[in-house]
């Protein structure tokens, strides 16, 4: 009981540092619409595939379109996850789509007290930019991202709960490594059965340390297919 407490305590703590955050600033509306497709390969190794949407300006436009697949690799009895995912991205530049790619090397720990369960993941990120339209002076960019999770899920219910934060370092300014976005989601899981989900979701995205920051809150709905 001791451990739920701390936990109950740790999820306040995140809604209120989201909240001042997002106080006093000016910000913006969007939506994501994700499907996501899993499939099992063999006992510890799965595929992943991926499909994303996002619109911003106040629903107004397109943003971007991105489509990821990825290898997963599980072991100590689970709790841990490796993992590479490949990126392609179409950024809506208002004049023209600009071509981006990325690669995500991912590890997940997950550890679960009775209905509640804890997440870390650690992704280092690094983006590479089409440089036939425009001019980049970093190209490739690379990130470290560190998301933590709690996610509890209704006795007897297909439902869960779950809230994220997730902090963005910057790793390729030499001068300016720093952290320069927090994201925040807060959702809710339905289990339609034993292989079909769904997601909705408020996300949060705020720059932070930066010059004009940036805060959008993105409505989402994100379908899942396990196989």
């Amino acid at each position: 009981m001791k451990r739920i407490a701390k936990i109950g305590f740790l999820l306040l703590g995140w809604i209120f540092f989201s909240v001042n955050l997002l106080l006093g600033q000016t910000h913006e509306t969007g939506a994501v619409l994700e499907g996501e497709y899993n499939q099992s390969i063999a006992s510890s190794w799965s595929f992943v595939g991926v499909g994303e949407m996002r619109f911003a300006n106040n629903f107004t436009s397109f943003d971007r379109f991105k489509l990821s697949c990825g290898i997963n690799y599980k072991f100590l009895r689970n709790r841990l996850k490796t993992g590479v995912t490949f990126d392609y991205l179409s950024k809506n530049k208002l004049e023209y789509f600009e071509n981006r790619y990325r690669v995500n090397l991912n590890i997940n720990y997950t550890e679960e007290i009775r209905q509640w369960k804890l997440a870390y993941r650690a992704r280092f990120q690094s983006t590479f930019y089409d440089e036939k339209r425009g001019t980049f002076r970093f190209n490739p960019k690379i990130y470290m991202r560190n998301r933590v999770q709690v996610e509890y899920a209704l006795f007897s219910k297909p439902v869960k709960i779950f809230l994220s934060e997730e902090f963005f370092w910057r790793l390729y300014h030499p001068e300016k490594k720093i952290i320069d976005e927090v994201r925040t989601i807060i959702g809710v899981n339905y289990r339609i059965d034993k292989k079909n989900s769904i997601d909705i979701f408020l996300r949060m995205d705020n720059e932070v340390q930066v010059k004009d920051p940036r805060n959008v809150y993105y409505l989402g709905i994100c379908y899942s297919f396990k196989n």
